[in-house]
């Protein structure tokens, strides 16, 4: 009998239902058991900026397990599906944060570059960069994160195209790189990994750059160096109307440039601060009938305060949080979003064929059209092939603590009571819905942060190693029985 028991307690410790991965299916990111639409409801995440990325001491965005916790929490409560990380190291270990959000059924999309030297493409001069050292880090990245089921996609480059220069050296090499990402993928994960793009905003090369980077060269969905998704880091939409609007912010000729699309589109970053606190209608027009039609969502710029006022949420030197009116107000309009509609996938979408590339589809922007692209450099085919070495696959890992240890506090300097990570059942992502959930402020306080999320309703095919989940409740009880 004491063995049954240890063997159930070992269960109830171990087991947790991972995330659903997400793939991409036409210009749709789609939950690979449901067929549902995932639309990105999400927020960029850097804490520290690049001074938060120390990869000598151990320390980037998702290697401190107490850190993710608090803001795994707070991220739940806001009703976030997804984070996008910049600046990480292959070389440290994020097992405790990925878990974290997993828990809490928030995906990832990872950034391969970093400021670092020999960490990112030179974008005033590509091929000086694009080398076995260079693919050794992005590869190595691939590496670390590919075994999470919350990885959504890979950022093969941030904003390289952003002036003439490199708008006619860039794109060869980000099409190489994404070619080198992908087949490397291809030979080490034992899924497909969607990777991508993320534009700057500069209206002159964007659509020339989209059509460069998701045509096909061989007219196949199937060439490794065509983009997944197309992410755009957008802050046109400024403050409320009259101030803005829809059509002031150029979102109805982003409906109209990308209606032909052919890989998901959405906002790798958004959020305006022109106008402070911020009040979302940015959030509101983004997940409203016009855009989602086209667009799959967006990242609000961004978690962490900083110097440039982008922040949700004031993060002191002890650990301890505040969160800011912005977080209240993006809470708020997410808190009206229809999840049902949002999550509705469109047949015709999900069935669309790339263009073939040829030098017709890039208009007089300056875009190159050249779609000769780059060989593999010296040295790198090997690492495609054998894999990068001395770099330790993730994986998911028990989470024993849900509660948050640090003080957190509303936009109104009220301490947050109870405040802890939720573990979602069955493998749902969070969502949005403004329902009650943890970190209330005392009876009597003002609460303006008492609203958070529930999981979107989707079931899963089987199990990964972590900690919670109803099957680990329901193994506690009958334990606890047996005891009795």
């Amino acid at each position: 009998m004491n063995n049954i028991i240890v063997v159930l307690f070992a269960l109830w410790v171990s087991i947790v239902f991972a995330v659903q991965p997400i793939e991409v299916q036409g210009s749709e990111f789609v939950n690979s058991v449901t067929n549902q639409r995932f639309q990105v409801i999400g927020v960029a995440y850097q804490p520290g900026g690049s001074a938060g990325y120390m990869p000598q001491t151990g320390v980037d965005p998702l290697s401190n397990g107490t850190t993710c916790l608090r803001d795994a929490a707070l991220m739940q409560k806001l009703g976030l599906n997804t984070i996008r990380v910049y600046n990480l190291s292959p070389s440290i270990n994020h097992d405790m944060c990925v878990s974290i959000f997993n828990d809490v059924g928030i995906y990832m999309f990872i950034d391969v570059n970093s400021p670092l030297p020999n960490e990112s493409l030179n974008a005033g001069d590509p091929g000086s960069s694009y080398d076995a050292t260079y693919l050794e880090r992005i590869f190595g990245i691939v590496q670390a994160f590919k075994d999470y089921p919350n990885t959504l996609g890979f950022v093969a480059g941030n904003e390289d195209i952003n002036d003439s220069p490199s708008a006619a050296l860039d794109p060869p090499y980000l099409r190489a790189i994404t070619r080198d990402l992908k087949n490397y993928i291809s030979n080490h994960s034992n899924r497909t990994i969607p990777v991508g793009y993320s534009a700057a905003d500069v209206r002159p090369f964007l659509v020339d750059s989209s059509s460069y980077m998701q045509c096909a060269l061989n007219g196949s969905a199937t060439d490794p160096s065509r983009i997944d998704f197309f992410g755009l880091n957008s802050y046109s939409f400024c403050g409320a109307p009259p101030a803005t609007s829809f059509d002031q912010a150029g979102y109805n000729i982003l409906i109209s440039d990308f209606a032909n699309t052919t890989v998901p589109v959405f906002f790798s970053e958004y959020g305006c601060n022109k106008v402070e606190p911020r009040v979302w209608d940015d959030t509101a027009a983004l997940f409203s009938p016009p855009m989602t039609g086209v667009f799959s969502g967006g990242l609000a710029y961004e978690y962490t305060e900083g110097s440039n006022n982008f922040g949700l949420v004031n993060i002191s030197a002890n650990g301890s949080a505040q969160l800011r009116v912005d977080y209240d107000n993006l809470q708020a309009q997410l808190n009206l979003l229809n999840i049902s509609l949002l999550e509705s996938s469109n047949a015709t979408a999900t069935a669309v064929t790339p263009a073939t590339c040829q030098s017709s589809l890039i208009g007089d922007s300056g875009v190159s059209n050249n779609f000769t692209i780059p060989p593999v450099p010296p040295g790198g085919q090997s690492l495609i092939d054998n894999g990068v070495t001395n770099i330790t696959n993730g994986q998911l890992v028990p989470v024993s603590q849900l509660s948050v240890p640090m003080p957190v506090f509303d936009s109104n300097g009220v301490q947050l009571q109870g405040l802890a990570i939720k573990p979602i059942p069955n493998d749902q992502s969070n969502t949005p819905s403004g329902q009650n959930t943890t970190g209330t402020t005392p009876s009597g306080s003002s609460n303006t942060t008492g609203s958070a999320a529930t999981p979107s309703a989707t079931k899963s095919a089987g199990a990964t190693m972590a900690v919670g989940g109803w099957l680990g409740w329901s193994l506690l009880a009958l334990l606890m029985a047996w005891k009795l």
